[in-house]
């Protein structure tokens, strides 16, 4: 899997929809675990995978709608927060 080329495509569709914002998804290795953050905010890491297996695919759920997803929920989180 492209990390790389799916995080460029998600900065690039974030960007697109609402600007320049300051924060923008990373990806970062350290060889052995693979990370995805907004910002200072951890969306997911190898070691504690949480997309849904899918049995008739063989493979995990796509990465992309995946990630979409758990940038909502941690957006959702934040609104609680709002004044």
């Amino acid at each position: 899997m492209n990390y790389l080329e799916i995080i460029n495509e998600l900065n690039q569709e974030l960007d697109a929809k609402v600007g320049e914002i300051g924060r923008d998804f990373s990806y970062s290795t350290n060889g052995y675990v693979d990370i995805v953050n907004f910002g200072e905010i951890m969306i997911w890491n190898s070691e504690m995978d949480e997309r849904e297996w899918i049995e008739d695919k063989n493979d995990y759920e796509p990465f992309k709608p995946f990630i979409k997803r758990m940038y909502n929920q941690e957006i959702e989180k934040l609104q609680l927060f709002k004044f």
